[in-house]
């Protein structure tokens, strides 16, 4: 190979790694819009968007409506996606029966759905998966890195945006979804 061609390929491989990385978030935690502080009339309507249910009914969002949801975006090649499992998971367990509603939207391209189910089968994922493989959903919540969270009101309405992954998420998570079940 001529000179040339080792920096175009390595110059490709940068690239290629500087996309993979950018879309997946380490960040620490970074709370958004923040308005569970009487506030709530300001905050912004969540975008309304359908599903099939298991026995292949469509669900819409706003049919939560009267119900916290927490909306978890993520994809199985993202490593601080893999360690939030474990605690959206612990999550769903405890307010499940209590008015909250957890929903994980895979946005993973390219990827059979067979390997999206057995991956929420190694995980123990019991809580409610969805795809987004044409990043319609994502793109109308405007996530451009994962993991992202969002937390919905009974009214429906966007009430907190968390970013990235965070020792100490259940304790913030929980705290947060509590505030909301009390409004």
């Amino acid at each position: 190979m001529t000179r040339r061609k080792i920096i175009l390929v390595l110059f490709a491989i940068t690239m290629i790694l500087v996309a993979a990385f950018t879309g997946c978030s380490s960040n620490t935690g970074t709370q958004q819009n923040s308005q569970t502080d009487g506030q709530n009339s300001n905050r912004e309507q969540a975008y309304d968007f359908s599903w099939k249910d298991k026995n292949g009914n469509t669900i819409r969002l706003s049919e939560l409506e009267g119900k916290v949801v927490l909306l978890d975006f993520w994809a199985t090649w993202c490593g601080p996606c893999k360690m939030t499992i474990p605690y959206v998971e612990q999550l769903y367990e405890n307010y499940e029966n209590k008015g909250v509603e957890v929903i994980g939207v895979n946005l993973d391209q390219g990827v059979e759905e067979s390997t999206i189910i057995e991956f929420v089968k190694e995980k123990g994922m019991k809580y409610l998966v969805i795809r987004d493989a044409s990043g319609n959903v994502s793109s109308k919540y405007g996530v451009t890195s994962i993991p992202r969270f969002f937390f919905i009101d009974k009214q429906g309405r966007i009430a907190n945006i968390v970013i990235g992954y965070k020792d100490d998420m259940y304790q913030v998570f929980s705290e947060e979804l509590d505030k909301l079940l009390e409004e």
